[in-house]
């Protein structure tokens, strides 16, 4: 009976019954914590990848987006191997990029599970998708209040450098036939401050007709010499004083050289030599028209009309 009772061995047959729960303990904290970073990777591959095709597609075109896709997904995998899906485009100015595993070395499209092949998990394969759009800004914060005439735009991206005159009179016809003065003028930010928001959508935007610029603005426009901004350009215009009016209609981006203006602390002088001359009498400002793409997800208004600004922003 004693040898009946004994309970030799037992142990190992509670560490065997144990072995399969331990195996998928394990599976869990190490080939599922694998799946997870390979799946952050994955994503952020996606992201990138979705937002540079859209900043190309904004730019010089989408041809090269399969490339693209590609080199983004193997440059944010750890191993620096992932498969990015030809791009896709399900609807205008919208692409999709799907991301997948893959292993460096043999190219496998699954990652093998050490631990889960206890359990009949062999492999996996893990997905990441990322969706971005662009277009033109509908809507934007401008850090200068300025309004430019759709008369004084260009489509000379080359770098041409321009004189942008608050004199200038020479009348132009809108994309909607109104004739539209040329030249300058000032926005009024409602709160006091050089930056504001601009809307296409909103029916006019208060204006000042005068060539002095805001006093707030005296501390923004040193930190702007060279810099590039959105400008608001107005096709409309109207009323007088007080009174008056711009209707905006889209945004230009402009790289900003030198300028000659009235107002704040007084005249705020630094001519550019190579370009037109703005001295003596002359008020308006300097530089060039650029093609230039931002990616600010904060604009959420991407219908405006091309004047060179684009936006990319990822929309799932």
């Amino acid at each position: 009976m004693r040898r009946l009772r004994g309970e030799d061995g037992a142990s190992s047959i509670l560490v065997g019954l144990l072995m399969i729960p331990l195996l998928g303990f394990m599976a869990i904290a190490l080939d599922v914590g694998v799946l997870y970073a390979e799946r952050a990777q994955l994503q952020n591959g996606a992201d990138a990848a979705a937002l540079a095709v859209a900043q190309e597609c904004a730019g010089p075109g989408c041809a090269g987006a399969a490339a693209l896709a590609a080199t983004y997904a193997n440059k944010n995998a750890n191993d620096g191997a992932a498969t990015a899906l030809t791009p896709t485009f399900p609807a205008a100015r919208t692409v999709t990029i799907t991301t997948t595993t893959r292993v460096a070395g043999s190219n496998a499209p699954a990652i093998r599970h050490p631990f889960a092949a206890f359990i009949g998990i062999d492999s996996s394969t893990v997905h990441a998708t990322a969706t971005a759009e662009w277009g033109h800004p509908g809507a934007a914060r401008v850090i200068l209040p300025l309004a430019l005439s759709i008369c004084n735009v260009t489509n000379d991206f080359s770098g041409t450098k321009v004189l942008l005159n608050f004199g200038t009179s020479t009348d132009c016809l809108s994309p909607s036939g109104a004739a539209v003065p040329g030249g300058f003028g000032w926005l009024v930010p409602t709160l006091g401050t050089c930056g504001m928001a601009v809307d296409t959508g909103t029916a006019q935007t208060q204006a000042d007709p005068g060539n002095s610029y805001l006093a707030p603005c005296d501390s923004t426009l040193p930190g702007l010499l060279g810099k590039t901004i959105l400008i608001p350009v107005y096709d409309r215009a109207g009323g007088t004083g007080s009174g008056a009016w711009y209707h905006v209609y889209g945004f230009a981006a402009f790289t900003i050289t030198g300028w000659n203006f009235n107002g704040g602390g007084g005249i705020r002088y630094l001519n550019d030599a190579t370009a037109p001359s703005c001295a003596g009498s002359c008020r308006g400002i300097q530089g060039s028209f650029v093609e230039w793409v931002s990616l600010d997800g904060s604009m959420t208004n991407l219908g405006g009309p091309d004047l060179g600004a684009s936006v990319t922003r990822l929309t799932d």
